[in-house]
């Protein structure tokens, strides 16, 4: 007779875990939408598809006045910040003599580069008291988006379980812990195209070379493209050129000063809408610092670094966004 192979702890069926976790995004709500009927249907009433009774509600717009939430994950988009909640439930039924104790849970982000711890909020909540059945234990966890490509949010919780005798004294207990992965991809919001126009330089007296003296200030015009490659709109609420020396940065966009005095609205980029934003670029007189590394730049590859460009923008709802791209370099000169 053949002999029974023994049994590897592998075989062993899996008790389940006390207890869960919940993982769900936190976004902003947005306006919901109605399909008003054709005002020529006199068989059903017009407000008969409306989303809001109220008396005051124009039958003809789609938008209403309600809120709603999200009904999926959505969008995730690079420059924003993303935020979830965490919460870890006890699932035990109210006639067991198990409790549940020292519950903790740790997180972090899985970029294409690298992974980065996450500290969760609130941060003050003290694990030894113990989850009653029927709690939970919620923190929140915010990471901004600087990457494109898929992103892991790994969570691991641990607790220790422990069986109650009937004295109301600990039998046994055991530590016990255990580990999910949710996975999304962060995709750009905003695409940014540049290019670079050398101007005439500016000529200004240089005493330190005499009465005939001259130095000549480099001069650049640098436009970028700016299109909305998201699915909503967003509000530009801001575009800044921050200048490497010896160059300095004046906007030529809806935030300069006008003689007049009035203020220009931000612009709103719908989905597929490109915006065309401009800055001047000039040498500043006087300026010794980065003077140099210009100089060696001009020298070695005929390029000279402008400087990085800020954008911040804010979706429909209020989502803020914020994106700098990396150093823009003029073009080779011939």
């Amino acid at each position: 007779m053949a002999r029974p192979r023994a049994h590897s702890g592998a075989d062993t069926p899996k008790e389940p875990h006390s207890v869960s976790l919940k993982v769900l995004r936190l976004s902003r709500p947005s306006l919901s939408y109605q399909y008003p009927l054709p005002a020529a249907n006199t068989k059903i009433s017009s407000k008969a598809s409306l989303s809001s009774s109220a008396e005051n509600v124009d039958n003809q717009f789609i938008l209403t006045p309600h809120l709603t939430l999200p009904p999926t994950f959505g969008s995730a988009y690079v420059g924003e910040t993303f935020a979830c909640t965490l919460s870890a439930n006890n699932e035990l039924p109210e006639d067991t003599a198990r409790v549940i104790t020292s519950v903790r849970i740790v997180a972090e982000m899985q970029t294409p580069s690298q992974v980065s711890s996450l500290d969760l909020e609130p941060s003050d909540t003290n694990p030894n008291d113990g989850l009653q059945k029927g709690q939970s234990l919620q923190k929140i966890v915010r990471f901004d988006l600087k990457e494109e490509g898929n992103h892991i949010l790994a969570v691991s919780v641990s607790y220790t379980e422990t069986l109650m005798g009937n004295d109301l004294q600990a039998a046994s207990g055991r530590v016990r812990t255990f580990r999910k992965l949710y996975q999304f991809v962060a995709q750009p919001c905003l695409s940014v195209r540049t290019k670079s126009s050398e101007l005439a330089p500016l000529e200004v007296d240089n005493k330190s070379l005499g009465p005939y003296g001259k130095t000549r200030l480099l001069r650049f015009a640098l436009e970028a493209q700016l299109g909305n490659v998201g699915d909503g709109a967003v509000v530009i609420k801001k575009t800044h050129l921050n200048p490497k020396p010896p160059f300095k940065a004046m906007s030529l966009n809806w935030d300069l000063e006008r003689p007049d005095g009035a203020d220009t609205p931000p612009p709103t980029l719908n989905p597929r809408d490109v915006l065309q934003v401009a800055f001047l670029v000039e040498q500043e007189e006087g300026q010794q610092e980065g003077l140099e590394a210009l100089q060696k730049d001009l020298r070695r590859d005929s390029r000279a670094v402008l400087g990085q460009l800020s954008i911040e923008w804010r979706s429909s709802m209020g989502d803020k966004g914020f994106l700098t791209t990396g150093n823009l370099l003029t073009r080779k000169r011939v």
